[in-house]
């Protein structure tokens, strides 16, 4: 989107803000979310792909990011059980793709996260990509940016898990999201990556929503520009206001130069002689330290506060009568699905969940013959008599009619 300066800055501080207030007005959605992803979801991940207590310790730092579950809820618009469903498949995914990956090594990031306190207007961390290094790389830098997106995951989750001493409010909430400057220099049609960009939206965007709030794309060519006017026709609104094609009066008022290295006219020095805070060195003492707890304090850490009292005054009878509810009840949430406790949770669940752990194609198949039953029931059931009548009629009248002509066929 090219603009002036007022229309951008006003267009990024109106999604923010509504971004915040979306974010307090479904905390407790987000609060139960993860308590089911604690005591139901993993569990019976961990159970079905046969893993173990390491397992479980490394796929519990993600599941107390709650800011990663309140941009899965969004994305899903807000609807819970869609939501439930997709941090599900997440989870599968990180398990058994990711967990293999080594997200702490050696291989510098593609992104290059400014140090505090450089920040933009609304104190969001800022990002650099350099598209013509990525695409520059002899290898596949699938990888690499597969690693680069984690580790931004965690960098965020460990910035306002450091603030979360200080009290949470609408008019100071917390950081949801990056500032991302995409840089084009040297970026031309013919080293444009479509492949990887296919990928990224496809494979890594679902999987890792809502990351970066604003994109300012800059060292843009107009010929980059004018395609963009094209396709952000297609483009839905959500997305269009959050892309920006800016001139550097609008950068650095979104961005104080005191935050922006000297090639994009700041006062920072350049780049290169920025360290960078998503390093592999500087990013696994604070990522890690989490996980690799001791036994003894994994006890008492292993669930928030909340879900902790949750679990305590949990209801043991639930688990009966949810194993009792009819698979087409109209308080089934997965209307023509078996539903019933978690087999593998030590604690019975606050929530229904499928029998056996996944929608299967026979319960649907077998739901429609009912539903199709319940319809039409009253006009078959009147059918096969009538059918029946007719049949028998239609046999009497033949044979009716063969013993008239045997008898005229005889002689007298």
């Amino acid at each position: 989107m090219l603009s002036h300066s007022p229309i951008t800055s006003q267009a990024i501080r109106a999604h923010n803000d509504a971004l915040t207030n979306l974010y307090f007005q479904h905390r407790e959605t987000v609060q139960q979310i993860q308590g089911t992803l604690f005591t139901q979801v993993l569990p019976n991940a961990l159970d079905e792909l046969g893993l173990g207590r390491a397992a479980r310790d490394w796929a519990q730092e993600w599941l107390r990011d709650d800011l990663f579950v309140f941009r899965t809820l969004k994305r899903h618009k807000f609807t819970k059980a869609f939501a439930l469903e997709s941090l599900r498949a997440i989870l599968t995914w990180r398990l058994t793709h990711l967990k293999s990956l080594d997200v702490a090594g050696s291989l510098p990031p593609v992104f290059h996260i400014l140090p505090p306190p450089a920040c933009d207007v609304l104190g969001r961390p800022v990002l650099i990509l350099r598209l013509a290094k990525l695409y520059a790389l002899q290898e596949d830098p699938r990888e690499r940016v597969l690693r680069s997106v984690e580790r931004l995951r965690r960098s965020l989750h460990n910035i306002n898990s450091s603030s979360s001493s200080l009290p949470a409010s609408p008019m100071r909430g917390p950081v949801l999201q990056y500032m991302l400057l995409v840089d084009m220099e040297n970026v031309s049609m013919r080293n444009f990556n479509l492949d990887l960009l296919t990928w990224y939206t496809h494979e890594v965007a679902p999987r890792y929503p809502g990351l970066f709030g604003t994109v300012f794309v800059i060292n843009f060519s107009w010929t980059q520009s004018g395609i963009w006017s094209v396709i952000r026709l297609a483009l839905p609104e959500s997305v269009y206001y959050r892309i920006f094609f800016p001139s550097m009066e609008v950068l650095h008022e979104c961005i104080s130069p005191s935050s922006l290295p000297k090639e994009y006219g700041g006062c920072l020095p350049h780049l290169p002689e920025i360290p960078n805070i998503l390093d592999a060195a500087q990013h696994a003492s604070s990522s890690f330290s989490s996980s690799l707890s001791s036994p003894r304090e994994e006890d008492s850490s292993t669930l928030p506060t909340h879900l902790a009292v949750e679990e305590k005054n949990a209801d043991r009878g639930s688990s009966r009568k949810i194993a009792h509810i009819s698979p087409r009840s109209q308080l089934n949430p997965f209307y023509g699905y078996p539903i019933g406790p978690s087999p593998y949770s030590l604690t019975p669940p606050a929530l229904p969940y499928p029998r056996y752990g996944r929608r299967r194609k026979r319960d649907l198949v077998r739901t429609l013959a009912a539903l199709w039953w319940a319809k039409w029931r009253s006009k078959v059931s009147w059918s096969f008599p009538l059918l029946f009548i007719f049949l028998c009629a239609r046999w009497w009248w033949r044979q009716r009619r063969k013993g008239v002509f045997f008898i005229r066929g005889e002689p007298n």
